[in-house]
């Protein structure tokens, strides 16, 4: 069975075929992404593990996912409903409950999210003005479920390239 090291194996971050093209574009909005599979990764009853690098300041706006999940931070800090979470902190919510935002801290941060199936991995369920909700699958359309991801995350390097000035 194959380990990984975060900070001594260039193929740390990888994932699943299937879900490839979805985490090539994490790069997009400033952070480094991996997704381990529990089983068989085709399958979307399998368990996932996603680790999310996030660079400081980088903010993920309030979704749900479509099963349970458990997320513990491992490096930096995150804020959370007001409170700052650090390492060994842990986030659990059920399936369908809205969660968020969540703010990486000054330094960044990493977390390992781990998903009950692997839906949870690419299915973002988000809250409309009327109350309404929608599930953007990932996959097929990630520009559209991180698109204030996508500007937040333009906004913070505008800022830093002005700074440096």
């Amino acid at each position: 069975m194959p380990t990984y090291s975060l900070d001594h194996d260039a193929d740390y971050w990888q994932s699943p075929e299937r879900f490839r093209s979805m985490f090539e574009q994490a790069s997009t909005i400033g952070n480094k992404a991996s997704l381990f599979a529990i089983g068989d990764p085709d399958d979307d009853d399998t368990p996932m593990a996603f680790i999310l690098q996030m660079e400081p300041g980088f903010v993920i706006t309030r979704h749900a996912h479509p099963c349970d999940r458990f997320e513990t931070v491992v490096r930096g800090s995150l804020e959370v409903d007001g409170r700052t979470l650090h390492p060994g902190d842990v986030l659990m919510h059920a399936a369908h409950e809205l969660y968020g935002p969540k703010t990486a801290g000054p330094n960044g941060c990493t977390t390992v999210e781990v998903f009950a199936k692997a839906v949870g991995a690419y299915e973002r369920i988000t809250e409309e003005p009327d109350g309404s909700r929608k599930t953007t699958n990932l996959i097929r359309n990630f520009q559209e479920g991180f698109a204030e991801q996508v500007e937040h995350f333009q906004a913070i390097t505008d800022a830093r390239k002005s700074e440096k000035t």
